[in-house]
């Protein structure tokens, strides 16, 4: 607990002070310009895809979708091979226990599971339902998106707020960066958050191109 506190000191110490004003935009002071999601990854997860000239998607990178099967080939090879073979305890030389195994297998293939699904989230911009939502469902209408947290009418998108976070790890450190949606009202929306630079900044300006909202980038 004490080593986790003590990262989380540090990293909010590594975030220097950054001068909004530069924007020439009264809504860029009102907005906040720490991280808008802790953490993040060191690699590229997510790239920006053109379905068609109204609807631009974030959609998982092949390595993103990689590293989740790892998890789970890892964990069904556990279990599989438990229930082929059978591990043997180094120690003593007899079965180790399968419900042991089974348990360890099953945690892995589930942790994949999840990063896959999370992963694979599509990120949407449609400017025929007018709409940004993170889902694998489209929001209703405009009435259903004050009910969805990642969700906004694009007419309220303000600019497109690029931030970086050096997080420190027990094991690595690195740089992440954040692509986020500041509203009208000086909200945000974190759009994706990955280790790749070069690719937040061209994704972030075929976005700008796209809505026809400006670039606030804190990098």
């Amino acid at each position: 607990m004490l080593e986790k506190l003590r990262s989380f000191v540090e990293n909010i110490a590594s975030v220097e002070p950054f001068d909004a004003a530069r924007f020439n935009d009264p809504l860029a002071l009102q907005t906040t310009w720490t991280p808008a999601k802790s953490g993040g990854s060191n690699f590229h997860t997510h790239r920006l895809v053109e379905v068609d000239n109204h609807r631009l998607e974030f959609r998982a990178t092949g390595g993103a979708k990689l590293f989740a099967a790892v998890f789970i080939v890892m964990g069904a090879g556990v279990v599989l091979i438990e229930l082929l073979f059978g591990f043997v305890d180094s120690n003593t030389g007899e079965a180790a226990n399968p419900l042991f195994i089974y348990l360890f297998g099953l945690l892995f293939a589930t942790a994949g599971g999840f990063m896959y699904y999370f992963m694979s989230t599509p990120r949407v911009f449609d400017k025929w339902a007018g709409l940004y939502w993170k889902g694998h469902k489209q929001p209703k209408g405009i009435h259903d998106i004050s009910t969805k947290k990642n969700s906004s009418r694009i007419s309220d998108i303000h600019a497109i707020q690029l931030l970086s976070e050096y997080v420190r790890g027990d094991k690595s450190s690195y740089h992440s960066y954040e692509i986020n949606l500041v509203l009208k009202n000086g909200e945000r929306i974190n759009v994706v958050d990955h280790g790749k630079l070069t690719e937040v900044r061209n994704d972030a300006r075929k976005l700008s191109e796209f809505l026809g909202k400006p670039i606030w980038d804190a990098t």
